[in-house]
C-alpha cells in the first residue's frame, strides 16, 4: 500500500507539473483517495494543502447533496412540484403557468426547460422572483438536458424555504458540520490562504456583449479576484451566496464530501450517482458518462473538478485556478482531468474494492 501511495504521488506530481508548465493553470491542488483514506495529496504553484479555491459550480454538488439529504429526511421529494416549494411562484399567475410540471428532479437533472444562463445582475435592484419572471419571459423554453445555473439558484431558494434560514447557514449547519467537511464556506475570511481565481470577469463581459446586454459594475480587468465569487451572478446579484456558485473550499473538504457519497447507504444518495431516465449523462446533481470512468463527478468553471467511482473505491479532487492569467481567458481543463483520472484509475483501481457496485453508472 505504501509503495502504491508513493507511486501515485509521483504520477500526480508529474501530470500536474506538466500541465502547469503548459499553461493550463498557475496553481493546483490534487487529492486522490479511497473510501477510507487519502492516497496522494499534491500541490503545485502558489497553492498549499489548506488553500481555499473558488470552486464555482462544485457549489452545485453541495447544494444538491443538501437537497438530497432533505429528501432522505422526508422534508422534500423528487416529485415535488417546484411551485409548491416556493410560494412566490404560486402567487404569480404567469410564473405558476410557466413552471407548471417542473419538479425538483428536473432541477437536479437539468431537464427543467430553463435557459442555461442569464446575467441577473443586469437587473440588479429587482428581487429574484421578479428578475426570474423577466428572464423566463425573454428566453425560449429549452428541451431535454440543458445545463442551467438557474436550476440550482432555485434549489438554493428551496433549501432556504424548507430550513427557514439563509443558505450560508444551511451549508454550515446542515452539511459541513454534520459531515465533518472542514473548510467549506461562502464569503471566506480574507485572512486565510485563498487562491486567486481570475482578473475581473472578461468572459462574462463578452457573454453580455454577445447578448446585447450592458452592465456597468464589472470588476476591473487588472485586479485579481481573491475571496470573492468569480461567478458574476453570485457576486454581483446574490452578494456571494447562491445555490449554483460561491463556495470556497480546500481540496480536502471535497474529498470528504465525495467519500460520504462513496460510503453512505442512503438510497437517494446512491440514486444520485446513476444516470437518470430521460437525462443522458446526468445523475441527481452529479454528471455521469465517459468523462467520469466507472463513476460520476462534476466540474467548476474556475478549473475545479471531482470524480469518484463507488464501485472501484477511488476518487480524485482537482482544484485549479485556470482563469488566473492576465492575457488569456484560460484553457479548459478537461484534458488535464481526463489524463489524471485515467492514470489514477489505472493505479488505484488495482487495489481490492470493498465497496459494492451501486448501479448501471458503474459499468460505463
Amino acid at each position: 500500500m505504501e509503495r502504491l501511495k508513493r507511486r501515485l504521488e509521483r504520477v500526480v506530481e508529474d501530470i500536474a507539473g506538466r500541465y502547469r508548465a503548459a499553461g493550463y493553470f498557475p496553481s493546483a491542488c490534487v487529492r486522490v483517495f479511497n473510501a477510507h483514506e487519502t492516497l496522494a495529496a499534491v500541490c503545485v504553484g502558489e497553492a498549499e494543502e489548506d488553500s481555499l479555491f473558488d470552486v464555482a459550480s462544485l457549489t452545485k454538488i453541495a447544494t444538491g447533496t443538501q437537497t438530497l439529504r432533505l429528501m432522505a429526511a422526508g422534508k422534500l421529494a423528487l416529485c415535488d412540484p417546484l411551485c409548491a416549494c416556493l410560494p412566490e411562484l404560486m402567487e404569480d399567475d404567469w410564473l405558476r403557468g410557466r413552471l407548471a410540471g417542473v419538479e425538483l428532479r428536473h432541477l437536479l437533472t437539468h431537464t427543467s426547460t430553463l435557459v442555461d444562463w442569464y446575467p441577473f445582475y443586469t437587473r440588479r435592484g429587482e428581487d429574484f422572483f421578479t428578475a426570474l419572471k423577466y428572464v423566463l419571459q425573454h428566453t425560449e423554453r429549452t428541451q431535454g438536458v440543458v445545463y442551467s445555473d438557474l436550476n440550482f439558484m432555485l434549489l438554493g431558494k428551496v433549501i432556504e424555504r424548507v430550513q427557514g434560514k439563509p443558505l450560508d447557514v444551511c451549508l454550515r449547519e446542515d452539511l459541513v458540520e454534520p459531515l465533518g467537511l472542514g473548510r467549506m464556506t461562502y464569503c471566506p475570511d480574507r485572512t486565510l490562504s485563498i487562491v486567486p481565481s481570475s482578473y475581473g470577469n472578461p468572459i462574462e463581459m463578452e457573454m453580455c456583449r454577445e447578448r446585447g446586454l450592458s452592465f456597468g459594475g464589472f470588476r476591473p480587468l487588472d485586479k485579481p479576484v481573491v475571496g470573492e465569487a468569480n461567478d458574476g451572478n453570485c457576486h454581483y446579484y446574490f452578494n456571494g451566496v447562491s445555490g449554483h456558485a460561491g463556495i470556497f473550499a480546500d481540496a480536502l473538504a471535497y474529498e470528504r464530501l465525495c467519500r460520504y457519497c462513496m460510503t453512505t447507504d442512503e438510497p437517494i444518495i446512491l440514486e444520485a450517482q446513476r444516470e437518470q431516465p430521460g437525462a443522458p449523462g446526468r445523475g441527481l446533481g452529479l454528471q455521469t458518462g465517459l468523462s467520469y470512468p466507472h463513476g460520476c463527478g462534476h466540474t467548476g468553471f474556475t478549473g475545479t473538478g471531482i470524480w469518484f467511482s463507488r464501485s472501484h473505491g477511488v476518487g480524485v479532487v482537482t482544484m485549479t485556478n485556470r482563469l488566473f492569467y492576465r492575457e488569456a481567458n484560460g484553457q479548459a481543463t478537461w484534458e488535464f482531468r481526463r489524463v489524471m483520472y485515467e492514470a489514477v484509475f489505472a493505479l488505484a483501481a488495482s487495489l481490492p474494492a470493498d465497496i459494492p457496485v451501486c448501479g448501471e453508472n458503474d459499468r460505463r
